[in-house]
């Protein structure tokens, strides 16, 4: 009866380690590298006919060493799109998609000292979104990834399963594979400064 339970601790330890390596790696690189590599992630993700396509878009907010989004956000605002930022609830671990318009007034600081759109920005019926764009710590090779740990944003995923998942990082960030568990989730696309990897885990028809 031992074994699961010390599996499943193997797996959570080996996330740990392997989410503590990468974010090393990734807080190494410089600011000119990060700005320079965010720019052109962003061009490889506005080439990528599924965020072409996309009326309504769900971005999540920089925090830390994490790509630049802010410039690509005001890029899609200047094409028109309707954008989508996450508040975070804190008590159910759940996202709230919130939109925003221009994100000088639009985002404060949230609960995790990440900005999340103001109390004014309106909810976004999750339904609407036509695409999310997947933070993580590590990216796998196959679109999986290990996240920050608290699990947002696979449950959002889960009950939003229209969205086409759109993950976005450094390639810095992408290693062979991760140790995933069953309620894990894979992204559409992978977006990094070296390119687009496509995937077919599910149908590309919308539920």
């Amino acid at each position: 009866m031992q074994a699961p339970h010390g599996e499943s601790r193997l797996r959570i330890d080996s996330k740990a380690l392997l989410r503590a390596e990468i974010l090393a790696r990734r807080n190494a690189l410089t600011a000119r590298q990060i700005a320079d590599r965010s720019s052109r992630a962003g061009d490889h993700l506005f080439s990528a006919p599924e965020f072409a396509a996309a009326h309504v878009v769900m971005f999540f907010i920089t925090f830390g060493s994490e790509i630049h989004t802010l410039p690509m956000i005001v890029r899609a605002l200047a094409e028109r799109k309707r954008i989508a930022a996450p508040r975070s609830e804190r008590t159910t671990r759940s996202l709230i998609p919130a939109e925003i318009t221009d994100p000088d007034p639009d985002l404060v600081p949230g609960a995790h000292r990440i900005l999340e759109p103001a109390p004014h920005c309106l909810a976004v019926e999750p339904d609407l979104l036509d695409v999310v764009i997947v933070p993580a710590a590590v990216w796998a090779e196959d679109g999986y990834r290990v996240g920050y740990g608290a699990g947002y944003y696979d449950r959002f995923l889960s009950r939003n399963p229209r969205a086409a998942r759109i993950g976005l990082g450094f390639e810095v960030q992408v290693v062979p594979c991760v140790p995933r568990d069953a309620h894990d989730l894979p992204v559409d696309l992978l977006v990094t400064d070296a390119g687009i990897r496509t995937y077919s885990h599910r149908s590309r028809a919308r539920v």
